[in-house]
């Protein structure tokens, strides 16, 4: 049995010559593909703070279980904040001539997001968005915070309300893409209703992940050892794409310090990945007024675009017994949480180096997670143009690593009791 390798990167490549590594990038034909215009992407002339990372074939990252005893490969994954932050700091650790230690998980890195075709930002699908379906059409459909009617109730904690359909309708659950464009969250956020069609056009789901079969190698005989067979399974960045997918898709992120171009190893068998650095205008902005909706507001919500990890599972750490507290980015901003939607909590891993030994596992409270709050006090524009996609997770090395990135958005809260007129 032939051992199967991905890309070893050993050809004689320069990261700054885009035709050259063109040649390297991944499963697709790049004669077919539109990046070959370079109007299609904004890139930097030097070294920027933005950057974009392009994966020249399936992106492997396991969720940290071992191997044995398991009935099949873990399923592709999109890589986590804390792999891209490892593989840009090696990056610049390269770049810059430094020593690689401890210090290096100083440097903050924000995302990944996605960067599709005509540099168009991709967000993941919030959870208090449903997708339903009645017989042949399809619909996205809002949640929102309101209080149950009478006679109803929950076991949820004191204070907390239910995310609820804001309109009744009938149907069931349905598909959609699972990454939105930002213009279509942001109109979302608005309260703007979003039509399916439009979302799935300009979204992208993953598509299935590329599966390889492997056999561990004696490192005293440099040969096959007998029944050890595993496998893997890589996310290719194509999938069921709309137009902003089409030409193919980039993690995008945000370092402390700029980058220049390079070819850097990302995820597992050190795949490699084209880095380049964009244009700062690359990182999303707040739309004109934004702010100062939200300041005129008596609440805001926050949705995780990154996964964020917080001691109490779904809950911010930050918050105190009465669901009071203060984001680690804006502490002189005070939020009463109202209501959460999250879906299932996703389990984290990985190996630490420096120890020697693997990382415990957390609980991640998914991308898309949606958190309503009630303003107290501190809503200036200053102190919530700090909160515009800060990482809000309760560790610092966790949001120095990327985790709980949060997008916020005006809310006004719902009385205490009953419902609003378009529900009755």
């Amino acid at each position: 049995m032939s051992r199967r390798r991905g890309r070893r990167g050993k050809r004689n490549v320069s990261a700054r010559n885009p035709s050259k590594r063109a040649r390297l990038a991944g499963p697709r034909d790049r004669a077919q593909e539109q990046t070959d215009a370079p109007a299609a992407k904004a890139l930097a002339e030097g070294p920027s703070r933005v950057v974009a990372l392009e994966p020249t074939g399936p992106v492997i990252v396991r969720s940290g279980r071992p191997f044995d005893g398991q009935a099949g490969p873990d399923a592709a994954r999109f890589p986590p904040p804390s792999t891209v932050a490892g593989c840009l700091r090696t990056a610049w650790a390269r770049e810059t001539g430094q020593d690689f230690g401890l210090h290096l998980r100083a440097l903050a890195v924000a995302g990944p997001l996605l960067l599709g075709r005509s540099n168009q930002v991709l967000v993941p699908k919030p959870a208090d968005a449903r997708y339903l379906r009645t017989g042949d059409d399809a619909s996205c459909s809002r949640a929102e915070p309101h209080a149950f009617e009478g006679g109803s109730g929950s076991d949820m904690p004191d204070g907390l309300m239910p995310v609820q359909l804001t309109r009744p309708q009938d149907g069931k659950p349905g598909t959609g893409p699972s990454w939105w464009s930002l213009s279509d969250l942001l109109d979302f956020r608005s309260g703007e209703d979003v039509a399916l069609a439009e979302l799935t056009k300009r979204g992208w789901s993953p598509g299935a992940g590329d599966r390889r079969t492997h056999v561990a190698i004696s490192r005293e005989r440099g040969a096959a050892e007998e029944g050890r067979l595993f496998q893997t399974e890589g996310l290719v960045f194509d999938g069921r794409a709309g137009d902003a997918a089409d030409g193919g898709l980039r993690l995008l992120a945000r370092v402390d310090e700029p980058l220049g171009p390079a070819l850097a190893h990302l995820g597992g068998e050190r795949r490699l990945a084209a880095l380049e650095p964009q244009e700062p205008s690359v990182w999303p902005a707040p739309r004109p007024g934004w702010l100062q909706d939200i300041a005129d507001a008596d609440g805001l919500s926050l949705t995780l675009l990154t996964p964020g990890i917080f001691k109490a599972g779904y809950r911010p750490g930050w918050l105190d017994e009465k669901l009071i507290g203060s984001p680690p980015a804006v502490p002189g901003l005070t939020l009463q949480l109202c209501a959460a939607a999250t879906e299932r909590w996703q389990p984290h891993s990985g190996w630490d180096l420096a120890a020697g030994r693997p990382r415990p596992t957390r609980k991640l409270a998914p991308a898309g997670s949606t958190y309503w709050f009630r303003i107290l006090d501190g809503a200036d524009q200053e102190a919530l143009g700090s909160l515009w996609l800060a990482n809000v997770s309760d560790e610092e090395q966790d949001r120095l690593d990327g985790f709980g990135l949060a997008l916020p958005s005006a809310w006004q809260p719902v009385a205490a009791q009953g419902l609003t007129e378009e529900r009755r």
